[in-house]
C-alpha cells in the first residue's frame, strides 16, 4: 500500500523536473496561494520553459495553465483540468523577449515582455 500526502503537503514536482534537463529557473511569480507559475532556460539550446506548478487540491485534477510567448511567434500554451501541474510550454527564444505566465485557481500571472537575452 502506498503511502499518500494528505493536507498540507506540497508538490511532489518541481519546475527542473517537469522541465527536463539542463532547464534553471530564472523567473518566478506567485498565484496567490494556489501555485507557483517558473519561467525556465536551457542555456545549452537558448530555449525556455514554462510550468505552472498548483499548491492547492493536489491530486485532483483542476483548472491549471501555463503559456510561453516568443516575441514575432504565437503564443504556446497548455491549459486543462491537472493534478499537479501545467505544461511543460517550451520554446527557443535566443536575443528574443519572451511574455509568459499562468493561472491556479482564480489567480493568474503574465508578464511583460523580458528576459530579451
Amino acid at each position: 500500500m502506498t503511502s499518500r500526502n494528505c493536507g498540507g503537503s506540497s508538490n511532489p514536482y518541481t519546475p527542473q523536473e517537469v522541465c527536463g534537463s539542463g532547464f534553471s529557473v530564472i523567473d518566478s511569480a506567485a498565484l496567490g496561494s494556489d501555485g507557483t507559475v517558473y519561467l525556465l532556460y536551457n542555456s545549452s539550446n537558448a530555449n525556455n520553459c514554462v510550468v505552472t506548478l498548483k499548491a492547492k487540491s493536489l491530486g485532483t485534477a483542476t483548472a491549471t495553465s501555463a503559456y510561453l510567448e516568443v516575441q514575432g511567434s504565437t503564443r504556446k500554451t497548455d491549459s486543462g483540468n491537472f493534478a499537479y501541474y501545467a505544461g511543460p510550454v517550451k520554446a527557443a527564444a535566443r536575443a528574443t523577449c519572451v511574455k509568459w505566465g499562468g493561472k491556479a485557481g482564480s489567480t493568474a500571472y503574465n508578464s511583460p515582455w523580458e528576459h530579451c537575452s
